[in-house]
């Protein structure tokens, strides 16, 4: 929009004018009033009181300033921050400021206007005055039929404020504020009388900045008052009080609060100025001039454009008013009477020069409606405004104009579409924003770049279907359209004829007359300039269409539209191309040489394109690097080719002079370029083995095209990751090939490479180099296959290739990178005419896994057995057989590795064919360094032989799991450099052979209790000596044995092992089972009974008594390989087993009668035991049963001495058979009366009811 008036497209906003206000001079260059409406009657406003500075009056300037919206952006958000009002024009002006003329002079001579023949006296005429720039005032430019003029919108928008406020110091000297009052008083009156004389309805405020506060001067309320009756101020809309000492907060908080009281009187003010317009546009006739029409035609303006002129008033007054859409509903009225059947145009001849001042004022109101549409959130119907303008015009200049096949017009659409972008970039759409960075929150873009805005509900219909021409694309669509058009004009200026471009001072009268009705000169030079001769200088075009491409590639950059870019990119060097300036070209054209995305997408065409430009302007600017480069992509079939153009790259720098500094040396990368030769690499297999050959292949194919020379390569290198270095093959002449006979063919050469390695294997890896030759005919696929012997062990993969072709004149390095691809590998092979390539059946060609060389050793357990038990003593003997090609030396190392942190020892038993037990030293990587290698020395075996070493551990003591590991570690003698290793793992699980429960029960002690009332010789106890002298108690154990094993063991002994006794006691221990030597089965159960006697070692000892005892099992295996099988002691772990001495008890016995043998009877016996040193008496009752018959006390009482017992003695005659009963004596102690619980003893039985005693069925 440059080509426009900037007041005929600016965004109009409500101008006031700060007068008296600081030392800041105005914001842009304004000319003066009386340049540009011309006239006498301007009005002056002035004041002699000096203007308000100092640090306070600058800030508040500034602060007023950043109300000002004139670099805002279009669009009707209107608010910065949250309260912050903006929305205006502010003017900063001194004391002094000019206000234009309302109306025009009256003509200075009246006699020259008057007709021929008149009077020579006349009388003074009455002039009927209008506005200076009205087509009605003789010295108007638009006199007398003219439209409008840019100064109208300059009045209102620089001269003639909504608002003019002055500012004044308000001092507080009691000497002397009577004066100062009264010379506000006057200047204030003074101000608005010139006003008031200027016949604008501008409002007027006032600012007073004192320097004391109200509190600090009483009297500055009644002085402000006095000033306010005096002056007619309003008290809240037309005089203002800044106190003293505002920070700078308070500032801006004053100066928001000035504009914000003043927004809806400057809307009141432009709304007067909408209503004085439109009561002007509705009269019926035409008002006539101050004067008739001298000049030009003797036509005043018609109606039409009358109606023109108010339209374009009226929607400049509503912007304003910032009431978009109705100035947009103006705007579009005033197109449709200057584009109508009866508008202006149609009225108006093309040769005049108010045709091109009314295509002036469509543009500027075209693009002012678009503006409203944009700000209204309607860009589907901006942009259809857009196209149907466009297409207006260009109706009218074919139907009246010099028609749209000339520059003129190309120059025009390129104009037009640049400023549908500037207008897309002024509005600042959200939707079009690019985020700076992620907390950029005022982007509320859906997507990260939005490429068009959808169409908007508003005017749409539901079913409509948009062309995507009708959609708002961002602003880079529009400036590439803006290019485009401007090359078209660069094309039809060229083809201006030579007798056009001669200057017309130099040319006859009757070629100039025809240049003007043949050419459309609407803001664009003439021919002579627009495409000047080579001796003048005329139009850059190329700076212009270049300007808008690299402006139309940074948005389509922003937004990610990279192929986009690319091709702005070339456009533009094509332009300089044109323009011969090859260096600016090259400095186009490398980068997107370089990284262009068409290479990735394979657009060939594009890629061709692009990659001859740039050879052309590396040929034209001599340099020899980038011409190699494109050479060498050139060489591609894949690009399109050059009619007439020869490829040999071995010559191509032969037309260029030697450089004294060397030849050039160039590096491409085959994945950045489309290179002429591929190069892949296979291994055969995707696993080996260290020190055995692994088949590889390098096959070299060539796509170049097959009217070039071949290519010579110097070297190939494929370099890898790994245990390899890298693979070199250099190039060899070769006689037996000649250009025109096979060595045009696919071929494979089998090769022999030799290894390469450093000093020490540490500081390199393996080289492997050969040679062959290396000449590549176009079309022809060249393969070397080799074998690689590794040393190492680990992942090879190969990392890529680099080429090499080294002549007299350069350096070409070409390398590339080998991924794995989604094909399979192919293995080149020969078949009956040419090769041919297999597919492998593997994903990877260029990866393998190295393994160590395979061990032949084998080692063998052979007296390994299923199962083991805890505490057993395991020998196992481990046998190692060589089945290697030669002899060997070699080393046993032994590992017991089980869950927990312990390992299990064990020892090597000593054999008479065992080596010597030195350790044997194993030579590392490096030969001149050795490793001595722990474990059991084997010593030197031969072929095929045999060897067995023994070792021998005992068995954890609990059932646990462990990992035999057994590594043998040798290695050949015909090769000591590579160790050997084969280890051998197995599980040793180690499970308890036997499992026990117990039974724990009293019985009642033979020997009699000791009387308190006679003392005996060895009844005393001592501890010391251990004789026990206590109460005597016998106890019963019952040990239930059951084997887990898998096998027959025998039980060859089974004890009770005394750990410890707690409470001063002793205890003796016997058997109450035959002598052992019993076989136990898998899974049977067998019991062993004990009988513990106690007795106290002291008589007065009364804590409870406990032992800690094991149950101990001797045993062994009895299969028949383990016939003399030495015992194994197992003992299992036993609770601890607490008997109460201190309490009294009744042992209940039963024993049948051996005297009566007519009827069953059985004896029970109570015994009743009282170790304690009370006497105590017991009630005891015998309960009558059903099932049996008794004879005894039924109920009596015992008084028991203490540690004493006695035995309640009943008879039972039981009246069932095969059947349980249940005797219930009850007996409770009369003192405590506490019911002592009865214990059985023998085969008596309990429950939770008392005691059960079974009875035999005899039958």
């Amino acid at each position: 929009m440059d080509a426009y008036p900037p007041e005929y497209i600016a965004h109009n906003l409500p101008l006031i004018v700060l007068s008296g206000l600081g030392s800041t001079p105005e914001l842009e260059a304004i000319p003066p009033v009386q340049d540009v409406l011309l006239g006498r009657r301007s009005t002056p406003i002035s004041s002699e009181l000096p203007p308000v500075t100092g640090q306070r009056a600058d800030q508040l300037l500034q602060e007023f300033l950043s109300t000002d919206a004139r670099d805002a952006a279009w669009n009707n958000v209107t608010e910065t921050r949250k309260g912050a009002v903006r929305g205006f024009r502010i003017r900063p002006v001194g004391r002094d400021f000019m206000l234009p003329p309302r109306k025009a002079d009256p003509p200075e001579n009246p006699d020259g206007l008057s007709p021929p023949g008149s009077p020579t006296v006349a009388p003074t005429p009455t002039w009927i005055l209008h506005s200076p720039i009205s087509p009605l005032s003789p010295e108007s430019a638009i006199f007398p039929d003219g439209v409008m003029s840019v100064a109208w919108t300059m009045k209102h928008q620089y001269y003639i404020p909504s608002f003019f406020i002055s500012f004044f110091d308000f001092t507080s000297d009691p000497s002397r504020n009577s004066l100062h009052d009264n010379q506000l008083k006057t200047e204030i009156n003074k101000i608005k009388g010139q006003l008031q004389i200027s016949e604008h309805r501008t409002r007027y405020a006032v600012v007073l900045i004192s320097d004391k506060s109200i509190l600090e001067s009483t009297d500055i309320e009644e002085r402000l008052s006095t000033i306010r009756r005096a002056t007619g101020l309003d008290a809240t809309k037309g005089l203002f009080f800044l106190p003293p000492n505002s920070s700078r907060v308070e500032l801006a908080s004053f100066a928001q609060m000035i504009v914000t009281t003043l927004k809806p009187l400057t809307t009141e003010y432009y709304r007067d100025l909408t209503k004085h317009a439109r009561r002007k546009k509705g009269r019926s006739q035409i008002p006539a001039p101050t004067a008739p029409p001298t000049r030009g035609t003797s036509q005043t303006l018609a109606q039409q454009g009358w109606a023109v002129r108010y339209d374009f008033k009226l929607g400049i007054f509503a912007e304003f008013r910032q009431e978009m859409d109705a100035a947009q509903r103006h705007y579009q009225s005033a197109l449709d009477n200057l584009f109508g059947p009866d508008g202006v145009f149609e009225t108006t001849a093309n040769w005049s020069p108010r045709w091109d001042e009314n295509r002036l004022l469509a543009d500027a109101i075209a693009i002012r409606n678009i503006r409203c549409l944009l700000w209204n959130k309607l860009p589907t119907a901006a942009v259809q405004a857009w196209l149907i303008y466009k297409s207006r015009v260009r109706s009218l200049l074919d139907r009246r104009g010099k028609g749209t096949a000339n520059y003129g017009w190309e120059a025009w659409e390129s104009r037009w579409a640049k400023a549908m972008s500037q207008l897309i970039q002024r509005a600042e759409m959200p939707i079009f924003a690019v985020k700076d960075s992620p907390q950029d929150s005022s982007v509320v873009s859906d997507r990260p770049f939005t490429l068009f805005s959808p169409p908007e509900k508003v005017g749409i219909s539901q079913g409509e279907r948009l062309s995507p021409w009708h959609l708002l694309h961002h602003s880079g669509y529009w400036l590439r359209l803006s290019a485009k058009h401007a090359q078209k004009r660069r094309l039809l200026a060229e083809d201006i004829p030579d007798e056009d471009r001669t200057p017309p001072g130099l040319s006859p009268a009757t070629q100039v007359s025809h240049r003007y009705t043949t050419y459309d000169h609407y803001l664009v030079p003439e021919p002579h300039v627009e495409y000047a001769l080579p001796e003048n200088k005329g139009y850059d075009h190329c700076s212009e269409i270049i300007d808008i491409m690299n402006q139309a590639a940074q948005e389509f950059f922003m937004r990610g539209q990279y192929r986009v870019v690319d091709q702005l990119n070339l456009d533009t060097a094509k332009e300089l191309i044109h323009a011969k300036r090859y260096a600016d070209a090259e400095s186009v054209l490398r980068p997107l040489w370089e990284g262009m995305i068409w290479r990735k997408e394979r657009w060939y065409p594009l890629v061709g394109e692009a990659t001859w430009a740039l050879r052309e302007c590396a040929m034209r600017v001599q340099d020899p690097e980038i011409l190699l480069a494109t050479e060498w992509e050139l060489l591609s079939s894949a690009l399109p080719p050059k009619l007439g153009h020869s490829h040999n790259l071995m010559t191509c720098l032969d037309a260029f002079p030697v450089e004294e500094g060397g030849k050039p040396t160039v590096t491409v990368s085959a994945d950045k370029i489309v290179s002429c030769l591929a190069i892949t690499f296979t291994f055969f297999e995707g696993d080996g083995n260290v020190g055995e050959p692994l088949p590889s292949q390098i096959a070299v194919t060539s796509n170049a095209r097959l009217e070039s020379a071949p290519l010579t390569l110097s070297k190939i290198m494929i370099r890898f990751k790994g245990c390899l270095s890298e693979v070199q093959l250099l190039h060899t002449a070769s006689t037996s090939e000649r250009s025109d006979g096979p060595a045009h063919y696919s071929v494979i050469k089998q090769l022999d490479l030799e290894e390469t390695a450093a000093s020490s294997r540490s500081d390199q890896k393996p080289l492997w180099s050969g040679g062959s030759d290396l000449t590549i005919y176009p079309g022809q696929t060249k393969v070397f296959a080799f074998a690689i012997t590794f040393r190492d062990a680990g992942e090879v993969n190969v990392l890529g290739s680099i080429l090499e072709i080294e002549t007299e004149r350069f350096n070409l390095v070409c390398s590339s990178t080998m991924n794995e691809g989604d094909v399979l590998p192919s293995w080149w092979i020969k078949g009956s005419s040419t090769i041919k390539a297999k597919k492998l059946s593997r994903t990877s060609g260029i990866f393998a896994q190295i393994h160590p060389k395979p061990p032949k050793m084998e080692i063998a357990l052979p007296n390994l057995l299923d199962h083991y038990y805890t505490d057993e003593a395991v020998t196992l003997d481990i046998e190692i057989i060589n089945k290697e090609e030669e002899t060997t030396e070699a080393v046993l190392e032994v590992r017991l590795l089980g869950l927990s942190t312990d390992t299990l020892e064990y020892s090597w038993v000593p054999n008479a064919n065992s080596a010597n037990k030195e350790p044997v030293k194993i030579p590392a990587s490096d030969s001149d360094s050795q490793i001595e290698l722990p474990g059991h020395v084997v010593g030197r075996l031969e072929r095929n032989a045999r060897r067995t070493e023994t070792i021998k551990f005992k068995a954890p003591d609990i059932p646990s799991g462990y990992a035999l590991e057994i590594k043998v570690l040798y290695h050949l003698l015909s090769d000591e450099d590579i160790p050997i290793s084969k280890t051998l793992t197995t599980d040793l699980v180690f499970d308890g052979p036997f499992e026990a429960s117990y039974e724990f029960s009293p019985r009642v002690h033979p020997d009699p209790w000791p009387s308190m009332f006679e003392v005996h010789e060895g009844e005393t106890g001592d501890a010391v000596s251990g004789v026990a002298g206590g109460i005597a108690q016998r106890w019963h154990l019952k040990a239930k044995v059951a084997s887990f094993a898998e096998e027959v063991l025998i039980i060859e002994e089974t004890g009770l092992e005394l750990h410890e006794i707690h409470g001063g006691a002793v205890c003796d221990i016997s058997k109450e089972f035959p002598s052992e030597g019993i076989d136990i089965l898998p899974q049977e159960l067998q019991e062993r009974s004990f009988s513990l006697d106690m007795r106290k070692i002291k008589f007065e000892e009364r804590r409870s008594a406990a032992l800690d005892m094991g149950l101990s099992i001797t045993w062994r295996r009895k299969s028949e390989n383990n016939s003399d099988s030495p015992a194994i002691t197992s003992v299992l772990a036993m609770p601890r087993l607490h008997l109460p001495s201190s309490e009294p008890r009744v042992l209940a016995s039963v024993t049948q009668s051996l005297t009566v043998q007519s009827f069953l009877t059985l004896h029970l016996d109570y015994t009743l035991e009282n170790p304690t040193t009370h006497s105590l008496t017991f009630e005891v009752s015998m309960e009558a049963s059903e099932d049996f018959a008794f004879a005894g006390s039924k109920l009596q009482s015992l008084i028991m001495l203490p540690f004493s017992r006695q035995t309640v003695h009943y008879n039972l005659v039981p009246m069932v058979k095969g059947a349980w009963i249940m005797p219930q004596l009850r007996v409770v102690d009369r003192y405590f009366n506490k019911t002592l619980k009865i214990q059985p003893t023998g085969d008596i039985k309990m429950d939770k009811k008392g005691i059960l005693i079974w009875v035999d069925d005899d039958e």
